[in-house]
């Protein structure tokens, strides 16, 4: 595989990682593919379009590796509210916490559709488009399948 790749060591993940900014029900806004070896914080950039996208956009829900300033001034830029969901400190195993749980459901949507469990593209700007083409198609047969 061409382009850029990298290695997270906390995630023990080679190749890339998926971002997305997502709405309550689950539905994509924005989508960006970066390089394992960028820490998470340092991802909100890529979503900056999918922000001026929707400004209607009020609350930003993080999970634990949001907690430096970085994303706190994210989202003052953008002019939007702040929250981490970080797990309890005495939490063993898994648990469900409030509505960290709903970009993963996404993730697992996209997984589903067109071989997405594997990366075929070199590039980072074609394998986003990739997804972005596929959450479209999500948002067009929920508009034909309303639950």
């Amino acid at each position: 595989m061409r382009g850029p790749r990298g290695y997270d060591g906390a995630k023990k993940l080679v190749g890339r990682k998926r971002v997305a900014l997502v709405d309550a029900e689950g539905h994509v806004l924005a989508l960006a593919v970066v390089p394992a070896n960028v820490q998470d914080r340092d991802t909100l950039p890529a979503l900056d379009n999918g922000k001026e996208t929707w400004p209607s956009l009020r609350l930003a829900i993080f999970d634990g590796a949001f907690t430096a300033e970085r994303g706190q001034e994210w989202c003052l830029v953008h002019g939007m509210r702040h929250r981490v969901v970080e797990k309890l400190p005495d939490q063993k195993g898994f648990v469900v916490l409030e509505r960290r749980w709903v970009v993963e459901r996404t993730f697992g949507w996209l997984s589903h559709w067109a071989g997405l469990h594997r990366e075929r593209a070199g590039r980072l700007d074609v394998a986003t488009g990739r997804l972005a083409c596929v959450a479209s198609l999500m948002a067009a047969n929920a508009l034909n399948n309303p639950a």
